[in-house]
């Protein structure tokens, strides 16, 4: 019978100590030292064996909110272990939240557990995160953890996410599946399942791809070149370049319905932009407006993507065009661009319905900005929006060597 009371004392006593879980890291959190800090969370995790699935997410949500707001980098780690060792979906779903923290160590230790552990369960929420999180920054960032993971186990979800809702999503997948393999198939699914379909070996290596140990971890190198396959368009035209200008009509000739769809077509195109081509943005009527407040170019990554979309989504109702001057702007910005990037070519897009001051732009004066550009390294595009085109916005497209192309809705 003393036995039998022995066991059931410690079961009493282990039972609280399981329940107290999430308090016991609260109270490890509030330690001013993060030594002191490290050794509590330590102290509460060897609870884990008694924690039942309820304790364990009622830990995960304490130590989500913590990794949010805490400073010391060893402590973050020691947060992002003991999320994982929760194994339960919701400790996973916080921890792959730490893909859009900035922090470098952060993402250093994301990488480890796809890359060098090679940890099922959290390549499993990442895949979950890339189905089914609401957002699309979200689902950027587990695309660019599915590349720095293991290429077998990353190709099926990277196909799947070229079809995603969201084209920032989908241009990304394109990306990652290029870079893994230096093969161009950009958005054609179809094609890329044919190109892995078609390799024998169990672990292949791309052309452009190198691998080598490294005191037992697996280095891989990916292929750094330019984006090739990945070609988004603007109402037909493709975008080719890596240095792109999109000067923009936002005049009140310009119903506001047209002017919403002539903005999510830009937004779309934006999106679909490879992250190695630099483009600014220059929305006009008698003003301008340039994103991000700066006169040059900026990378298309995911972050520039969401500020372009929150900035033009901002912009004022319009007034009157002023055609001339923004076409100035638009080719003085790309001029200096070219002057900083030799070797490159850059594309003009124009995008106005002409109204106002195009038959009294002097089309001299704009092809003396034009001829002022390096020779035969700039295009400029025309998108005629309504159904007052003139030819003149024909002749400056012709004139480059750029398309014109004429849309209706007004």
């Amino acid at each position: 019978m003393r036995s039998l009371g022995c066991v059931v004392l410690l079961v009493l006593s282990a039972a609280p100590a399981a329940a107290g879980m999430a308090e016991q890291i609260q109270r490890a959190l509030r330690k001013e030292d993060h030594q002191q800090r490290l050794a509590g969370l330590e102290l509460a995790k060897s609870g884990l064996g008694q924690a039942d699935k309820r304790e364990r997410n009622r830990a995960a949500s304490k130590l989500g909110r913590a990794l949010k707001s805490e400073v010391h980098p060893d402590v973050k780690r020691g947060l992002m272990d003991f999320l994982l060792a929760l194994r339960t979906e919701r400790a996973l779903d916080r921890l792959i939240l730490a893909a859009l923290d900035p922090d470098p160590e952060m993402q250093r230790y994301l990488r480890e557990l796809i890359r060098d552990r090679a940890d099922p369960a959290f390549f499993r929420a990442v895949r979950r995160a890339l189905k089914e999180d609401a957002s699309w920054r979200f689902r950027v960032a587990m695309v660019q953890l599915l590349l720095s993971g293991a290429r077998e186990r990353g190709r099926q979800p990277l196909v799947a996410a070229l079809g995603d809702e969201h084209p920032a999503v989908a241009a990304a997948a394109a990306e990652a599946l290029e870079r893994m393999t230096g093969q161009a198939h950009g958005l054609d699914a179809a094609a890329w399942r044919k190109y892995f379909g078609s390799l024998e070996a169990p672990e292949p290596v791309a052309p452009h791809e190198s691998r080598t140990t490294d005191q037992g971890v697996r280095k891989v190198t990916l292929y750094e070149g330019p984006i090739r396959g990945l070609v988004p368009t603007l109402y037909t035209i493709p975008i080719r370049s890596k240095l792109v200008l999109f000067v923009v009509d936002m005049s009140s000739s310009l119903r506001s319905g047209s002017r919403t769809v002539h903005f999510d077509e830009l937004k779309r195109a934006l999106f679909l932009l490879p992250s190695d081509v630099r483009f600014n943005v220059l929305v006009f009527d008698q003003r301008l407006f340039f994103f991000g407040r700066a006169k040059g170019l900026v990378a298309a990554t995911p972050a520039a993507k969401a500020e372009v979309q929150r900035w033009l989504d901002g912009l004022p109702a319009g007034q009157h065009t002023d055609l001339n001057r923004s076409m100035a702007s638009g080719l003085a910005m790309l001029r200096e661009a070219l002057e900083q990037n030799p070797k490159s070519e850059a594309e003009l897009f124009v995008l106005t319905d002409g109204r106002e001051t195009v038959k009294t732009m002097p089309f001299a004066a704009v092809r003396s900005q034009f001829d002022r550009l390096p020779k035969k390294r700039c295009l400029i595009h025309v998108v005629q929006l309504g159904k007052h085109g003139t030819s003149l916005l024909q002749q400056l497209a012709s004139s480059t060597g750029g398309r014109y192309h004429e849309t209706r809705a007004k």
